[in-house]
């Protein structure tokens, strides 16, 4: 059996009598050279091995775990939040893991400020741009900074006019401990840079901020950062994510994702899910990255790279739009991670190229295929006149991925 044991902030006076109780049943006990310190009764004539990674940990599991021993795993804090539990749990199987969770930095860090946090919700930096902090805080929003500093959390705040109530905790519960209340311009001048940290985001009462910027479908061509990439018109764009019978908990990939429009709209309708954008130009990239920036998109993910020899990096998605394959429609199909029962949107303009994919689905037993063309024109203002200005012709193709069930 492998325990997972929550030492809290690592001080003697935060753990418990249970929790002592729990590493003196251990046979074999792993943690960091401090976690050993404060239990040195319970860890005597035990074997003690020093770890500082989860990885470690996970190795020195793969050695010394068995039936017969109760091996202990000491970690920070509560191992449930953020810590190595979820990093156990893919190793081994779940029957052979017990928790027992510590106080978590986040109960410290309500505890000082002094308002619950059963509302709460929780954003992790670590590979993340600040962009993905939403613009609305409504509820009392938990950050954790890693290597982003508090100045840059401060700042995409005011670079949207906004300034919320910030508290900063490093370290709580210990004697080194800083916990400070700032205001937004505060922190973003404060003289010293903090990282590592975690930031309680007041809740706070946000006026409308006008529509320039704002997430949200049929975002017009101007709003959006370009340059040289291809871009899907509003007209079309609205219409391929109507096809895709988007949903708020879906899990998405847009194929060829260019400046990212559809990405960042597919991101609007699935607030509660994930969109997985894949892009190999490296201008595009950028585009994207800004594109997130400017409409605090938190829930879309950049993939570098092409496809499919991408698709190992992204779980599996219940939705696949396909924007430009370069010639490997077939693989794409094929080895997209596409769930039976899965849709897939793509575009054409030619009739060529709708020949060629409509063949395709076919034989790979797409079900619920449809083709529907479109032509939009635009009557912008000219001279006091209105003047045609058509936008190309393009074809809608979507399907259903057949079921396990239906493909004997």
């Amino acid at each position: 059996m492998i325990l997972v044991i929550g030492m809290g902030p690592e001080q003697a006076q935060w753990m418990t009598e249970y929790t002592h109780h729990v590493i003196a049943s251990c046979d074999i006990l792993i943690g960091s050279q401090r976690m050993k310190n404060l239990c040195r009764e319970e860890s005597k004539g035990k074997q003690f091995f020093l770890s500082g990674s989860s990885l470690q940990t996970i190795e020195l599991l793969k050695t010394h775990h068995t039936s017969e021993r109760r091996v202990g795993v000491l970690a920070a804090g509560d191992p449930g939040f953020y810590g190595v539990l979820p990093h156990i749990k893919e190793v081994f199987p779940p029957e052979d893991v017990e928790l027992h969770p510590g106080i978590s930095s986040v109960q410290l860090l309500f505890a000082k400020v002094g308002i619950s946090w059963h509302d709460a919700s929780f954003v992790d930096l670590e590979d993340r741009d600040v962009a993905v902090l939403p613009r609305a805080i409504l509820r009392p929003l938990v950050v954790l900074t890693r290597e982003t500093t508090t100045r840059e959390v401060a700042r995409i705040f005011l670079e949207r006019s906004q300034n919320p109530t910030i508290s900063v905790g490093k370290n709580l519960g210990q004697p080194d401990e800083f916990f400070q209340t700032f205001s937004a311009v505060a922190l973003a001048n404060y003289s010293e840079v903090l990282n590592d940290v975690m930031l309680l985001i007041h809740a706070g009462q946000y006026q409308p901020l006008g529509y320039n910027g704002v997430l949200r479908i049929g975002i017009p061509d101007r709003e959006f950062v370009r340059g040289d990439a291809p871009m899907t018109k509003a007209e079309i764009r609205v219409q391929v994510l109507a096809k895709a019978q988007i949903s708020l908990y879906d899990s998405i990939l847009d194929v060829g994702s260019g400046t990212g429009s559809i990405s960042i709209e597919a991101a609007a309708i699935a607030k509660e899910g994930m969109v997985f954008a894949i892009e190999n130009n490296r201008e595009a990239q950028q585009l994207i990255r800004a594109n997130m920036r400017k409409f605090a998109v938190a829930n879309l993910k950049l993939v570098s790279g092409t496809a499919p020899e991408v698709f190992s990096k992204i779980p599996p998605v219940n939705i696949c739009i396909i924007n430009g394959t370069r010639g490997r429609l077939k693989e794409v199909l094929t080895e997209a991670p596409l769930v039976p029962g899965g849709r897939i949107v793509m575009r054409a303009v030619s009739v060529e190229k709708v020949t060629g994919a409509l063949a395709l689905l076919k034989a790979l037993r797409f079900e619920e295929i449809e083709i529907v063309s479109l032509q939009a024109v635009r009557w912008p203002e000219v001279d006091s006149f209105h003047v045609a200005q058509a936008i190309n012709p393009v074809f809608i193709i979507s399907a259903r991925k057949r079921h396990y069930d239906d493909q004997e």
